[in-house]
């Protein structure tokens, strides 16, 4: 017994003298993706500046390295060197798995595949960042890591506008540096179509352009496939195709039924993937449909409205995969004519128990594409009942899925909301690795065309999420976020003023009308603004708006907080002083209803010729800021994209009222102060 005793406090002291050596990372180091394990060895680490020199393996692009890396030697110098091997012992079964040690002597990076290791250069050059960031050792560490979701991608449309190209490339190393490792580019006539040319824009970037872009990201493990809108949403080519439309009045839909519907989408097809030459997808949409089978051609065919749609489906999945693609659409369509599209946002077991019924689309299964890839789309919660059932039923029919969820959807144009939208990322992210599905994609939609630095941390939850969905909360990564982009350490809560800001978006919304949506896109393209003040009858206005008045006092307090925040953050951001500047500008934007409010508020209290007068010399100037604020966000804007668009642009017929194709040049940002700038002139 007493052996037995002794032999157990030896057991424990042991244990104990081991848990050492297993600490968790110090807050200091913020890794973005969160790894699948980390395990500390030692505190005593080592410095960044000790590691002098890298050797690399044949094929992997010094040049697309991170900077940290880059700068480095590729031959053995004085100091600690960074050793890179191709292996299959002992490392995650990926290709993009890694085994990352950091040891007294220097570090390590083990994997199968050169994604891998270029993986494990980006968790490294993280690593020496926040040892450089808070001047502390990285300690001795093992990480082990692969990604938990195969194809993490985000969306990039340019429906609406166009990006400078340099700005492209800066994207690309981003994606790079967080591991998302392709995008799906819905082009729309922002490409330079060499076998139909009309369709493109006159600002259109060129084929070469395109290759070379995606030769970059080749380069950066980032794959880029396209995104050509097939059967609608098809107004970017037939404004200009008449004869292929399905309904003459309109130019959502191609006819199904006619043969030139698919010589000119395939011609499309073929420049896009010329341009595009490194992608394995070929996304061809499909979705939103709503005058299939009335043009008398497709009446001819005696087809119903699903088995047209399911036509159009099969001949362009025929010729994705003839030319060595693999088709993508979003698969809306084939779930309503089915009958089960609803039951994406039912959240009762009990309900879809009672109420689920496939019977229309098992009798339909034939009618389904084999060989291509269902993009099952949610922007909401996808982990209800209702579209966990949707997912068991493609599972049950042998149909290969990919989820879809939003970094940008369903909100102001001007600001995403809900922490951008990262909890429905983080749920979605975890029903795909949980479901096995084919991979995620992270939406971007133009339709509101918001300044893609306000989306940039919806894609950047994306992957952390796609990566490793149980690894970090939602809190936890926003810390990670806050460190990795402007380098704020994790006791700062600096970026706090971006939920804030959601705050200060929600009044702009409608602070400036008592009718109206804000983006026609919402339901309605009428608006009316507020009145203004009748001078013969002080008060009154400030009775009928008192509601909007007492939240504009409120939003005047906290946009003077945010400002704050954001000088602070200009003077102390290690990076990301892009963003901060866009975020700057927007501020002052979200803030100028609350600013016409209370001014109107003061001339309609005035009580004398005097304080009248002192009322309509605030006006003035509130119209003069206007002007200034105005200039200051579109030349900012302009840092990174066109604001207008180029002479001899077509527009179309805009069906869903996109607030970002009202206007030609970049009026549509302003849509209630422009006519509230002109009202405010004819105070007197």
């Amino acid at each position: 017994m007493r052996r037995f005793h002794l032999f157990t406090l030896l057991i424990t002291a042991l244990l104990s003298c081991l848990s050492g050596f297993s600490k968790s990372l110090d807050r200091r180091f913020q890794i973005l993706p969160q790894p699948q394990s980390v395990e500390v060895l030692s505190e005593k680490g080592i410095d960044y500046t000790s590691l002098t020199y890298i050797q690399l393996v044949e094929g992997l692009d010094k040049e697309a390295l991170p900077d940290l890396l880059k700068s480095l030697p590729n031959s053995p110098q004085k100091g600690k060197g960074i050793a890179l091997s191709l292996t299959e012992a002992g490392v995650p079964d990926s290709e993009e798995g890694y085994i990352l040690e950091v040891r007294r002597d220097g570090a390590t990076i083990k994997s199968r595949g050169l994604a891998g290791l270029f993986y494990g250069c980006q968790t490294l050059q993280q690593l020496m960042e926040d040892s450089r960031d808070s001047r502390t050792p990285i300690p001795q560490l093992k990480i082990t890591d692969y990604p938990s979701i195969a194809y993490r991608a985000v969306h990039w449309d340019t429906k609406h506008h166009l990006d400078r190209m340099e700005y492209y490339y800066r994207e690309i190393d981003r994606l790079a540096r967080y591991k998302v490792n392709a995008v799906i580019w819905e082009i729309e006539d922002k490409l330079g179509y060499t076998r139909r040319p009309e369709i493109a824009s006159p600002n259109a970037i060129s084929k070469q352009e395109m290759q070379a872009l995606c030769r970059y990201a080749k380069d950066h493990h980032v794959e880029i496939s396209p995104l050509v809108q097939g059967l609608g949403h098809a107004s970017f080519i037939l404004k200009h195709h008449w004869e292929l439309r399905e309904n003459p009045a309109s130019d959502w839909e191609f006819c199904p039924s006619n043969p030139e519907t698919y010589e000119l989408q395939f011609d499309l097809y073929k420049d896009a993937l010329e341009a595009m030459p490194y992608g394995k997808y070929l996304h061809i949409g499909g979705d939103e449909i709503s005058a299939i089978g009335i043009d008398e051609r497709c009446k001819a065919t005696g087809k119903t409205a699903f088995e047209l749609q399911m036509y159009w489906l099969g001949k362009v999945c025929d010729f994705a995969r003839e030319n060595g693609r693999i088709p993508i659409f979003w698969d809306d369509m084939p779930l309503k004519y089915g009958g089960v599209m609803r039951f994406s946002n039912v959240s009762s077991e009990e309900e879809v128990a009672r109420e689920w019924n496939s019977e229309k689309l098992d009798k339909s299964i034939d009618l389904f594409p084999k060989d291509c890839v269902y993009m099952r789309w949610l922007y909401g919660d996808a982990t209800k009942a209702g579209h966990r059932r949707i997912l068991q039923w493609y599972r049950d029919s042998g149909l290969t899925v990919m989820g879809a969820t939003a970094a940008s959807y369903g909100a102001s144009p001007y600001l995403p909301r809900n922490d951008t939208n990262a909890g429905i990322i983080q749920g979605f992210s975890q029903l795909v690795a949980e479901n096995n599905l084919a991979g995620i994609l992270a939406t971007a939609w133009d339709d509101g065309s918001p300044h893609l630095e306000t989306v940039w941390r919806g894609y950047i939850a994306q992957a952390e999420f796609g990566w490793n969905p149980t690894g970090r909360t939602i809190e936890e990564f926003k810390v990670a976020h806050a460190k990795r982009e402007f380098g704020f350490p994790p006791e700062d809560n600096t970026i706090q003023f971006v939920n804030e800001m959601e705050q200060l978006a929600y009044f702009f919304d409608g602070a400036l009308v008592t009718s109206g949506r804000r983006n026609p896109a919402w339901g309605t393209t009428d608006f009316k603004l507020i009145s203004l003040p009748d001078p013969e009858k002080p008060g009154e206005w400030s009775e009928t708006y008192k509601e909007k008045i007492a939240k504009a006092k409120e939003v005047e307090q906290l946009y003077k907080d945010i400002c704050q925040k954001i000088e602070k953050a200009h003077q102390t951001a290690l990076r990301g002083h892009y963003t901060l500047e866009i975020y700057d500008s927007l501020n002052d934007l979200l803030h100028f209803p609350a600013m016409v409010i209370l001014t109107l508020e003061k001339y309609d209290q005035a009580g004398n010729s005097e304080s009248r007068k002192q009322a309509l010399k605030g006006i003035e100037e509130v119209c003069s800021y206007f002007e200034t604020m105005r200039a200051r966000l579109l030349e900012t804007y302009s840092k990174t994209r066109f604001m207008e668009q180029p002479e001899g642009y077509l527009p179309d017929q805009n069906r869903h009222n996109h607030l970002s194709a009202k206007t030609m040049n970049s009026d549509w940002v302003f849509y209630y102060e422009l006519p509230m700038v002109k009202a405010l002139s004819t105070l007197k």
